[in-house]
């Protein structure tokens, strides 16, 4: 691995945030971080044990916190997107896409027959991966039940195959120790009750005479038999494709009463748009995870696939996500407190293909490693990092995974308060690793190589639990204000494709060719003025003329669901006016310094956004940092 160099874009110059730095209204949630972290006191032994109790009366009511607390654990679970669409193998929701007439996808139900199907082969290799759950389609929008429901003939027990696969899976994942999830569509494009219809079958299947409460009554019956008779499965009930109908429409909150009533410890997750255990944010990593309307931490799941887009069987697919990357992104969501729940789609036979099981075989050689420093752990106490990497925590002992080995071979802690009592590598305890304090952070001194491509694990022992001022990026000396990519917030809607990469040893934000991905960052200024600013960017031969955005302190509004309701993922749009906007121009590759015009700040804390628009080409822009210089 290329060792890093000295960016070319200065480092910013930050301070540690001071409670008394701005008044309490401006940050509520900080105080309550500032004193969850901070050392022990005197009483915190009697507290610790007063807590620990109250929690376990909490649980003693509410089976739901013992499954809440193993879920937040466990951190890592495969996702299964498995039925007969796998058949023509051009993803999941193919009916709708190819407008498949009703009684011509009927025609695949008898085709169904998957003779090289082994869910021993599945949950063996799940375990491998280090995965410690699963969570499988039991009926996709597609209506096809991959269980034995009791209320229809849709369903593989009606094939040539003719057994209960959610049965079969079922089993021998739980022999395994894996706990087992069900994922359940809502929509259901099969049901005749169902509403409202695809806008392209309309003519063809008309609403009237037909009540989406039948369909729920349908539906019930389903849940009631998912909750009863695979027992002790599922943990959770993943609800999908709930968008189309307001859950007051379709009674959700009565239906998860019931599912409740069933099966007490159940979660449930967001996607019948009733507030209920858990956070699902797909195809996306939450910039900062995931936070209720009190600023409180929210148990949340990012489900993503290893492909480019499809979660179902695509016999096309060519692009698959790197080993590395996928581990890289299992610490990112770890980092901020959530869970990764990755996808295969296995293919019309029954068979996992080999780009799936090369992955799941990477990450879980990484894991053997370095599962210390996943499982059981908590957020990161730091908001930003000088290096490329992240921060894991176990009581009074930090995780950095450094994912790319800087060029000076230091990496700084910046504004930890504690005293490093010793650093190592994980594994290699003897070894103990240079450190110092510098001012308010502690440098570490790194081996000359780094131990592992894609994520080495430093282990850091603390003199207590981890008391972290937050770093806010301020000017230098000469009112300059350096904002590095590494210090960037890198964002997107469902299917985000923005990054960080690295070339010649320094990391940038990449593969920036989805709209509306964005880079953001915050900052302080001390005085309202006007600013130039300057992006060191680089944009390839051939591929200019991509249009981008720049906001300033703009203001984001929840993504709506056809429903009208908002959703609970975090993603959502920008509103109101551009500061700024241009027009990319080739740089030749090379990365280079452009004055793309003048901005105005306001004293105290700011945000700048970059939205890239429609794309002219393949790509966008590849960008190092920004510099804000004020004019004089």
């Amino acid at each position: 691995m290329a060792t890093r160099k000295t960016p070319k874009t200065a480092a910013p110059k930050t301070t540690a945030a001071k409670a008394k730095a701005a008044p309490a209204k401006a940050a509520p949630a900080a105080p309550k971080a500032a004193k969850a972290k901070a050392p022990a006191k005197a009483k915190a032994p009697a507290k610790a044990a007063k807590k620990a109790a109250v929690g376990a009366v909490e649980a003693a009511l509410d089976p739901r916190q013992e499954t809440r607390r193993w879920f937040r654990n466990a951190k890592f679970g495969m996702f299964i997107h498995w039925g007969i669409y796998a058949l023509i193998g051009k993803g999941e929701w193919i009916r709708t896409v190819d407008k498949i007439p009703l009684e011509e996808y009927n025609k695949l139900q008898p085709a169904f027959n998957p003779k090289r199907f082994d869910p021993e082969a599945w949950a063996d290799l799940a375990q491998r991966a280090g995965m410690k759950y699963m969570v499988i389609t039991t009926k996709h929008h597609d209506g096809f039940c991959m269980f034995d429901a009791h209320n229809t003939d849709w369903k593989v027990t009606k094939t040539p195959y003719g057994k209960d696969v959610l049965a079969e899976v079922t089993r021998a994942f739980v022999n395994r120790g894996l706990e087992v999830g069900y994922y359940y569509s809502i929509m259901d494009w099969h049901h005749e009750d169902y509403l409202p219809r695809l806008e392209w079958e309309k003519a063809d299947r008309p609403e009237a005479g037909h009540d989406v409460m039948d369909y729920i009554a349908y539906m019930r019956e389903h849940i009631r038999q998912l909750m009863t008779e695979y027992r002790p499965a599922p943990f959770v009930l993943w609800y999908d494709g709930g968008w189309m109908n307001k859950p007051e429409e379709l009674g959700g909150v009565e239906t998860n009463a019931e599912a409740r009533r069933l099966k007490p410890d159940i979660l449930i997750n967001d996607r019948h748009f009733t507030k209920e255990d858990l956070v699902t944010p797909e195809q996306r990593i939450p910039a900062t995870g995931m936070r209720d309307e009190n600023g409180e931490p929210q148990l949340w799941e990012a489900c993503i696939t290893m492909t480019s887009h499809w979660w179902g069987y695509d016999k096309n697919e060519t692009v698959y996500k790197s080993k590395e990357f996928l581990i890289r992104m299992l610490v990112d969501i770890v980092s901020k407190g959530g869970n990764l729940l990755l996808n295969i789609g296995p293919k019309p036979d029954g068979s996992i293909q080999k780009e799936f099981r090369d992955r799941l075989e990477a990450i879980g050689r990484w894991m053997e490693k370095y599962s210390e420093a996943i499982y059981d752990t908590t957020a990161s106490p730091f908001n930003l990092l000088p290096f490329y990497g992240r921060v894991t925590t176990k009581g009074s002992r930090l995780y950095v995974h450094v994912f790319e080995w800087p060029g000076d071979r230091i990496v700084r802690l910046p504004n930890l308060k504690n005293t490093i009592q010793e650093a190592y590598l994980l594994g290699r305890k003897k070894a103990l690793l240079p450190l110092a304090r510098e001012g308010a952070d502690w440098a570490i001194k790194l081996p000359a190589k780094a131990p592992d491509q894609a994520a080495s694990v430093l282990v850091v022992e603390l003199d207590g639990a981890p008391s972290v001022d937050p770093v806010v990026i301020v000017p230098d000396s000469r009112g300059v204000i350096h904002l590095p990519a590494l210090y960037g917030s890198l964002e997107g809607p469902h299917g985000q494709r923005i990054r960080y990469e690295s070339r010649d040893g320094v990391i940038h934000a990449g593969n920036w060719v989805r709209s509306p991905d964005s880079i953001s960052w915050r900052f302080q200024a001390p005085a309202a003025g006007t600013y130039t600013l300057v992006l060191e960017q680089s944009v390839e031969a051939g591929q200019g003329g991509t249009p981008f955005e720049i906001f300033v302190n703009g203001k984001t509004a929840a993504k709506m669901a056809p429903n009208g309701v908002p959703f609970s993922t975090g993603d959502g749009a920008i509103v109101g006016d551009a500061a700024l906007s241009f027009t990319t121009r080739s740089t030749g590759g090379e990365f280079k310094e452009r004055r793309v015009g003048t901005i105005l700040l306001q004293a105290g804390e700011n945000t700048l956004k970059l939205v890239v628009g429609k794309l002219a080409h393949q790509s966008s822009m590849d960008l190092r940092g920004a510099v804000l210089r004020p004019l004089r």
